[in-house]
C-alpha cells in the first residue's frame, strides 16, 4: 500500500471524529489536530513514515498563559523556537509522557490492519487521552505531579514519567506554574532550579533563566490558589 493510500484511508477515519468536534488539522510530515478553547489548546498528532508505519503521540496540552510567559525570555538565538499555526499557539506545555504507541512499528498494509490502528488511537483519544486532558487543564493539578515527580527524585519532563514538555525550559514552565498557583514552596522550586542552572554546564541558557527572574516571575500575579 502506498504512503498516500494509507494516509488517506487513515485521516478520512480520524477526520470524521475529531473535525466535527471543531478540530482544526495542521499538515506538515504528519498530521497535528487541534483545539483551542478557553486558553488551553489540546492536541493529538500522527506522523506516516515510509517504512510503512504510522507513528502516534501522546497528547499535548497547551497553556496559554504558561507559553504567553514564557515566550517573553525568547530572543533570536532561544534554543527552540515556538510553534504558532493560524494564530494558536502549538507549542506545548504538557506531555502525557507515559504514553505508549501499540502500533509503533506495526505495518500498515491493508485497510483492515489501518481499521485497526484507528479503533485503538481513537480508543487512546476517547478513553486515557481524554481523562488526560480533563486532569491537567487545571494547572493545580499540573504543580501536583510536579511535586509527585521532585519527591520521587526526578525531574519534571523526566523521559516516560513526567509531566512537563521540552528539557531545560520544562524547568521554566514549572517556576511560571508554580508562580500562577499561588505555590508556598515556589521559592524551593527557584533553589532547586538554581543548582540546575548554575552548575557550569548549562551555561546556554542561563541568560534565559536569569531574565525570566528578573523580567518575568516577578509581574505573575497568581490565578489559583491551592
Amino acid at each position: 500500500m502506498l504512503k498516500s493510500e494509507r494516509k488517506k484511508l487513515t485521516l478520512e477515519r480520524i477526520d470524521a471524529v475529531l473535525k466535527p468536534r471543531g478540530y482544526k488539522a495542521r499538515i506538515a510530515d504528519g498530521i497535528r489536530y487541534y483545539l483551542p478553547q478557553d486558553g488551553v489548546t489540546v492536541a493529538w498528532t500522527i506522523v506516516f513514515l515510509n517504512l510503512g508505519w504510522i507513528n502516534s503521540r501522546g497528547v499535548m496540552v497547551t497553556h496559554d498563559e504558561v507559553e504567553l510567559m514564557l515566550q517573553r525570555v525568547e530572543d533570536e538565538n532561544y534554543p527552540f523556537p515556538w510553534q504558532i499555526h493560524q494564530g494558536t499557539i502549538l507549542t506545548p506545555t504538557l506531555e502525557h509522557s507515559t504514553f505508549v504507541d501499540e502500533y509503533d512499528t506495526a505495518d500498515m498494509d491493508t485497510e483492515e490492519q489501518i481499521e485497526d490502528y484507528c479503533n485503538w488511537y481513537l480508543g487512546y483519544i476517547n478513553g486515557e487521552g481524554a481523562d488526560f486532558v480533563r486532569h491537567y487543564s487545571y494547572l493545580p493539578n499540573v504543580l501536583k505531579r510536579m511535586d509527585e515527580l521532585v519527591e520521587a527524585g526526578l525531574t519534571w519532563q523526566y523521559p516516560d514519567k513526567g509531566i512537563l514538555s521540552g528539557t531545560l525550559d520544562a524547568r521554566f514552565r514549572g517556576l511560571i506554574i508554580s508562580k500562577l498557583c499561588n505555590d508556598p514552596n515556589f521559592e524551593k522550586k527557584i533553589a532547586w532550579c538554581d543548582e540546575r542552572f548554575y552548575d557550569g554546564t548549562n551555561n546556554e541558557w542561563l541568560p534565559y533563566y536569569e531574565k525570566l527572574k528578573a523580567e518575568v516571575l516577578p509581574t505573575i500575579e497568581p490565578k489559583y490558589n491551592i
